[in-house]
């Protein structure tokens, strides 16, 4: 069998993979599932991977070194883009590929992995290196004055967390999706601006500020 005959059954054999995990959980699928998917002999399976775990160790794998190829930091060097414009194309790549990813972004951000150790700790691996990156780039923000004091932590992590709820919600079933560049761009208004109007910013004052006690809690 010559190499390009084996790495075009190997891609389909990942791609039924990710379908039939997506459909059943990681946990739930079994190798069964997975060659009937792919309309091929169990034989045929163990010549590629050599149980459920590798296969989608994996198809993980590739997903994230794409997902890492994605996320540039930002920089600040002669002739660099502005910095928000910098954000706006990191996430508009990261969108642009868990979208079409559909059913491995299902796995990831619905709960379908389960308890496996090693798969979870692959995955929280590349979550923390991704709020190193946003966490970064904060800190430069700060520096320049264009990002207000935070917890460059905390924010990064909150970031992660609205992305990927936009994300799971968009890939569940039914669900339609509005245009990448119009998620980007409600994103980033949230992510900058939050909720408010310029008009009313004194109630993001108001709340910094501890609550007054009361005659009958200062009694």
């Amino acid at each position: 069998m010559n190499n390009q005959l084996k790495d075009g059954r190997r891609q389909l054999l990942s791609e039924c993979a990710e379908r039939a995990f997506a459909r059943g959980g990681y946990h739930a699928t079994t190798i069964s599932d997975i060659v009937a998917e792919a309309r091929i002999s169990r034989s045929t399976f163990y010549q590629y991977f050599d149980n459920k775990q590798h296969i989608f160790q994996s198809i993980l794998d590739s997903f994230l070194l794409r997902l890492r190829d994605c996320i540039r930091p930002v920089t600040l060097g002669p002739g660099a883009p502005p910095p928000l414009s910098q954000i706006r194309d990191n996430l508009t790549r990261v969108l642009t590929l868990v979208l079409k990813e559909r059913h491995l972004s299902r796995i990831l951000l619905h709960g379908g992995i389960g308890s496996d150790p090693a798969v979870e700790e692959k995955v929280n691996e590349f979550y923390s290196q991704v709020a190193d990156l946003i966490d970064r780039s904060l800190k430069l923000g700060m520096a320049m004055n264009l990002v207000r004091p935070c917890n460059t932590r905390v924010t990064a992590y909150s970031m992660i967390g609205a992305v990927k709820e936009v994300v799971l919600q968009i890939t569940s079933e039914g669900q339609s999706q509005p245009p990448t560049e119009e998620l980007v761009q409600d994103l980033i208004e949230f992510g900058i601006r939050g909720l408010l109007t310029n008009s009313q910013a004194h109630l993001v004052e108001s709340a910094r500020r501890p609550p007054v006690a009361s005659a009958a809690g200062r009694a």
